[in-house]
């Protein structure tokens, strides 16, 4: 064997370890070299080495051997309606990365999609010198308060907020808008975000009024807080009698208050918007235990109507 063939055959079986190798460690420790396109690069010159080596030593049965192991596995990623192939096409190519954010020193994230058939994800990605440690992964069924308008690809943005040993706080910033989120480093479960103000203002804000209670609702909304002051009252809107204040939280784009069953007894009820009008729902009767919509007892339901912004 000539020294040429020596060296390309030693650059083949150390490429094709460090290829085994990031494989292995990406997929039972979620290790891989730093950067998403340092393991596009790997494989990229692992295939092209192999097809060096292919022509090269052509001659010899192992040659015509990878050659067909690599056919096959083209063949066999295109037959299952080529889902294995998009996998593996978005996950060699750019096409599988929609956004790449350094958030720091320690941290980058990006947001990745590897298959026509699901939604891209987030993942938050621990540096370490040469390589990088997958911290945590964050899909569309993990969002609290999930809609479209909060789906992980629509984000413009993703900045750092804080870490705990526990959690990271990040903001992900919409359109006109932004959310900011507490994963679980773990599990990627979301466990805790700040409410939209902007969108709850423009859901809820001004002055609702029924005709059936002749009684009027306002809402207001404090950054920082899980909740919403909701003002009630008869009369008219600049005669107030019968006044009422009370608390109600936000949960999925509702609100909420929940069942009271001690000193004061009140049912579970819900506050949302439909069709212009904001219709509120509680359990009726003494069902003061449940904390959701009881749907197999009839439900009291009010709309009002927004008279001013």
């Amino acid at each position: 064997m000539s020294r040429n063939k020596k060296i390309i055959l030693r650059l083949y079986l150390i490429l094709c370890f460090l290829f085994v190798l990031n494989g292995f460690l990406y997929y039972f420790k979620q290790i891989s070299l730093r950067g998403y396109y340092s393991d596009v690069v790997l494989f990229w010159l692992w295939l092209f080495t192999s097809f060096a080596v292919i022509i090269v030593f052509w001659k010899k049965i192992t040659a015509k051997l990878l050659l067909a192991g690599l056919l096959l596995t083209l063949v066999f990623s295109i037959i299952p309606m080529m889902i294995p192939f998009y996998a593996l096409l978005f996950s060699i190519t750019s096409l599988g990365l929609m956004k790449d954010k350094n958030l720091n020193e320690k941290y980058r994230a990006q947001i990745v999609g590897y298959s026509a058939m699901t939604s891209p994800w987030l993942e938050v990605i621990e540096k370490k010198g040469l390589i990088e440690k997958r911290i945590f992964k964050c899909t569309d069924s993990q969002l609290i308060d999930y809609n479209p308008d909060i789906r992980i690809k629509a984000a413009k943005d993703i900045l750092f907020n804080k870490e705990t040993d526990s959690t990271i706080t990040l903001t992900l910033f919409y359109d006109g808008s932004n959310k900011i989120f507490t994963f679980n480093k773990k599990t990627g479960n979301i466990k805790a975000q700040t409410p939209d103000l902007k969108n709850l203002n423009q859901k809820y804000g001004g002055i609702w009024y029924s005709e059936t209670e002749k009684s009027y609702l306002t809402f207001y909304f404090e950054e920082g807080h899980d909740y919403a002051i909701v003002n009630a009252w008869t009369g008219n809107r600049d005669k107030k009698e019968n006044t009422d204040t009370y608390k109600a939280f936000i949960k999925d784009h509702k609100l909420i208050l929940p069942a009271e069953n001690s000193d004061h007894h009140a049912p579970y009820c819900e506050i949302e918007t439909e069709n212009n009008l904001l219709v509120y729902k509680c359990n009726q009767g003494v069902n003061f235990t449940d904390n959701s919509l009881n749907t197999n007892q009839p439900t009291a339901k009010t709309k009002y109507k927004r008279i001013a912004d």
